[in-house]
């Protein structure tokens, strides 16, 4: 159970997400920036607060999260924005890889089709991304691990791992192949991305609960 100083600050990230997304919307970007250095220490210290030990799971991801501070809050540029982004997802993968056996990956049938889509998708948009095909083509291929890889930390991370796919396709479709095609494309990404670290989040924390509960408790985390 989460302690009641976790359970705090998981209210305060939840009324700054609310103000994030009024913001966005809005167009607001004062009251943007202003919310955006605030969220992600803020999931941050909820994941460090409320995990029974602190693992290595636990510190990787508040690693990463950091990274997606860094591309919130000084992206400036989409060049600048991806490559922080890219460190978070190395740093995803890195916390991830040894609940592989547990992901996707050890279920061919369906990591082939998720596979295609994916590299259908990462076509496309590197396609029409001209001279930044080659740096969103490995984003986009560290990103799909990420999500992969995510399945075998707990269903939820999983769930949180392809909706945060999904963010990052709609900021791809509205930088790259059809500009102003997705209206608010700005507020339907965070809309998306926050609840995918949320779920990240607490698909990290239930699979570390499941850890600290001993083998058999590990087992029923990953159902």
């Amino acid at each position: 159970m989460p302690r009641p100083s976790s359970r705090v600050v998981l209210i305060c990230f939840t009324a700054v997400a609310v103000v994030d997304l009024i913001a966005e919307f809005a167009g607001w970007p004062l009251v943007i920036l202003a919310a955006r250095v605030l969220l992600m220490p803020l999931l941050a210290a909820f994941l460090l607060s409320a995990a029974p030990r602190r693992t290595r799971l636990v510190v990787l991801v508040a690693c990463a999260f950091g990274f997606c501070w860094l591309g919130d809050v000084a992206g400036t540029t989409i060049v600048v924005k991806i490559v922080f982004f890219l460190l978070a997802q190395i740093i995803y993968v890195v916390a991830f890889r040894p609940y592989w056996r547990l992901s996707l990956v050890a279920r061919p049938p369906l990591l082939m089709l998720y596979a295609l889509a994916i590299a259908g998708l990462v076509g496309v948009v590197a396609g029409a991304a001209g001279p930044l095909a080659g740096p969103v083509a490995i984003y986009g291929a560290s990103l799909a691990l990420m999500a992969v890889l995510a399945t075998g930390v707990s269903r939820l991370a999983g769930i949180g791992g392809a909706a945060f796919l999904v963010s990052d396709i709609v900021l791809a479709v509205d930088a790259f192949v059809a500009p102003g095609l997705i209206h608010h494309a700005a507020f339907v990404n965070m809309a998306v991305y926050l609840p995918a670290q949320v779920m990240i989040t607490l698909g990290v924390l239930r699979q570390v609960s499941a850890e600290t509960a001993g083998p058999v408790g590990a087992a029923a985390g990953n159902q």
